[in-house]
């Protein structure tokens, strides 16, 4: 369904102004397909992102700061969002080896287990995730032009 049928609008715009609403009402329609899938699992999409990066760079930890450096949603309490994880489990926080003021967080075994659980629903198939319509040659192109968007 295009845009306009989505907004329930009948007066055409401006190629621009469409560009820019339909990025915001796409955004919009993943995060809420992303919460009701993790929804099951007790994690909220930035909780998964931020697990996603700390397996990405296991054995090795991260600082919040660098965790944050590498979120998609750069705006979220991660600070918050890692102690929720930790209580749940999922992460650890131990004292950094050469500056006792930084804490460097860890995905636990138990993070790992939830990651493999949630990939195992299909979640990351690729024939299952948003926008498995596209061919290999239209998603490239969509990444490029959404990278030119933001230039």
């Amino acid at each position: 369904m295009n845009i306009e049928a989505e907004l329930k609008n009948t007066k055409p715009m401006p190629p621009r102004q469409r560009a820019l609403l339909n990025i915001l009402f796409t955004a919009s329609w993943l995060d809420c397909h992303l919460h009701r899938y993790l929804r099951p699992f007790g994690l909220s999409h930035p909780q998964y992102n931020i697990l996603r990066i700390l397996n990405g760079s296991f054995p090795n930890g991260l600082s919040v700061l660098d965790i944050k450096g590498r979120m998609i949603d750069r705006s979220s309490n991660v600070s918050r969002l890692v102690e929720k994880l930790r209580e749940s489990g999922y992460v650890e926080r131990v004292p950094h080896k050469n500056d006792r003021r930084m804490v460097v967080v860890t995905i636990s075994e138990g993070g790992k287990k939830l990651l493999d659980d949630i990939k195992a629903t299909g979640f990351v198939d690729p024939e299952k995730i948003p926008g498995n319509s596209l061919s290999e040659t239209e998603a490239a192109e969509l990444a490029y032009l959404l990278d030119k968007f933001r230039d």
